[in-house]
């Protein structure tokens, strides 16, 4: 139940510090407005502040918080943002009456630490962008960190390619990619590649512009400047040349181009904004002065209002930055082998964790039945599952180098079954294998082959009862105690489709997923050396999923 006025007024004056200057009421949209002044030091004049609380209080509506508290003289002062409002994030309670008291104890311990004290918070905050329609079309950049370092105040070309079209509030997102910059600084031009995956940088591709600015771009140094104007005295004159020359080379192309304006953020590195210009509609212009011999043409920014994309920061630790597996691990080379239910869970799992280097094998095809519990789709239709899963993965993972083995190595693996050398200059490029394929005649070769490789061979019992993880050396000893100790049949009651084709084991992509990814966890704290090495089964009972270590 939303607070009544009555409410409102006897909690601030219960609140010690705080007091109303201007009564409450209940505006035309249903919301409680008012102003109250907060102390701040002994003998000193308190802050005013402007109050709404909604009528959805003490509930968020749409993301946004319930109540505002608004002093637009505070706009350099932290977590204050352009309209005045201050950014809460405050504990959440049900009851409106609890919430308001807390609400009004956070705003004091703002006043105190940030406004009294003169706290600043030692994390970086990007520039605040209002992310607005262009044209009635949202447009978004992602960058990455670069190979080489950028010349102060450098300029150039910067070429990108373009993701899948996205939408947001029933609006077409652009979205585009940054894949290297061309610097144009010095005589010699020379290319700074972003680190991203090759597969990024091969598409067809378009070019832009890039300046580093003097300085971030930034009003109260967190707001977006808004106008060409204030842009204008961030760069050098060179620079606003080379964009004017830019379009004078594209003069008489549709469409737009982005101009990545970059600044320095405070662990030093380069943090990009991008705004969108038409080329029906440049801001730059030439114009002469002097006359007779004196003449010179000069350039400059137009007046008008910057059309400010929305930018994110892809680089490898912000991309994973939410969790990933260990940062030795991520960038030793893997081999999946056996891409069906368990392989294809195995090497999404490992992408999705940040893995760098995946090669897969398999010489099987999709067909409409692998969807249902693998990572495949449908509408793809019949297809090489290599081909597939491969392109799918590096739809997840920009920092993902992404391979497959030829069929043929299948044979090759096997007709060298005397020949461990053979199969040792083929495999042994590779740290890590997972063998998901249920081949015990590869399995058996591939251990006695003596590779250099960590074999980690993967199976799973008919209506995956049981997940068994067998780690080199050793792996077909392993794998035929654990079955001999499961005493699981593993010939009958099998899933056997129209046609002649072999039987496969009987599982729902749940039955599977939730093993396969409780053995991954293990594994990959295994191969990062958090827990000690070994193989082990996965097994459940009514409540628990459970490793058995070998």
């Amino acid at each position: 139940m939303m607070l009544t006025i009555d409410q409102v007024h006897n909690i601030i004056d219960e609140t010690n510090g705080v007091l109303v200057v201007e009564s409450f009421g209940v505006d035309e949209n249903g919301s409680l407005k008012g102003k109250i002044l907060t102390d701040t030091i002994p003998e000193a004049d308190g802050l005013e502040w402007e109050v709404e609380i909604s009528p959805s209080y003490p509930f968020r509506a749409l993301d946004t918080e319930p109540i505002k508290f608004v002093n637009r003289s505070l706009l350099d002062y932290p977590h204050v943002m352009e309209e005045g409002n201050l950014c809460m994030h405050p504990a959440d309670y049900e009851d409106a009456a609890t919430q308001f008291a807390h609400d009004l104890e956070q705003l004091k311990e703002w006043v105190k630490r940030y406004y009294v004290e003169g706290e600043k918070d030692e994390h970086y905050e990007h520039l605040v962008v209002n992310h607005q329609p262009i044209r009635n079309e949202y447009y978004t950049f992602c960058f990455a960190e670069t190979t080489t370092n950028f010349d102060d105040e450098d300029y150039g070309i910067v070429n990108y390619v373009m993701l899948l079209d996205g939408q947001l509030l029933h609006k077409r997102v652009r979205n585009g990619l940054a894949r290297e910059f061309v610097s144009h600084k010095q005589f010699k031009k020379h290319i700074i590649p972003c680190n991203i995956s090759l597969a990024y940088k091969q598409p067809i591709s378009y070019d832009g512009v890039y300046c580093l600015l003097k300085e971030p771009p930034a009003v109260h140094d967190k707001f977006i400047i808004k106008r060409y104007a204030e842009l204008a005295k961030l760069m050098t004159q060179q620079q606003i040349d080379f964009i004017h020359k830019f379009e004078e080379s594209h003069k008489g192309d549709k469409g737009f181009f982005p101009l990545f304006c970059g600044y320095k953020i405070q662990n030093g590195e380069i943090h990009w904004q991008v705004m969108i210009l038409f080329m029906e509609n440049l801001p730059i212009e030439a114009y002469r002065t002097g006359t007779g011999s004196h003449r010179e043409w000069h350039t400059k920014f137009k007046e008008g209002n910057i059309a400010w994309a929305q930018t994110e920061n892809v680089s490898y630790n912000q991309f994973f930055g939410r969790g990933a597996m260990d940062e030795a691990l991520s960038a030793k080379k893997m081999l999946v082998m056996g891409i069906g239910a368990v392989g294809s869970m195995v090497a999404e799992t490992l992408t999705r964790c940040g893995a760098k280097r995946i090669t897969l094998f398999d010489f099987d095809e999709k067909d409409p039945g692998n969807v249902c519990r693998s990572e495949y789709h449908f509408f793809t239709g019949i297809t090489e599952k290599t081909a597939e899963l491969e392109g799918k993965l590096i739809q997840i993972s920009p920092h993902l180098e992404c391979d497959s083995l030829v069929p043929f190595v299948d044979c090759a693996i096997k007709a060298s079954n005397d020949d461990p050398a053979a199969i040792q200059e083929l495999l042994n490029e590779f740290d890590i294998i997972f063998d998901c394929t249920t081949d015990n005649q590869l399995m058996q070769v591939l251990d006695r082959a003596g590779l250099s490789s960590r074999i980690v061979n993967l199976s799973i019992t008919n209506y995956a009862q049981d997940l068994v993880c067998a780690i080199s050396p050793n792996v077909t000893e392993t794998v035929r105690l654990v079955y001999g100790l499961l005493g699981r049949d593993t010939e009958t009651d099998l899933y056997n489709p129209t046609g002649c084709w072999n039987p496969t084991f009987k599982a729902s992509y749940n039955d599977i997923a939730c093993k396969v990814q409780f053995a991954m966890k293990h594994l990959m704290r295994m191969l990062s050396r958090h827990e000690p090495m070994g193989s082990f089964y996965v097994s459940e009972n009514e409540t628990n999923l459970i490793i058995n270590r070998i």
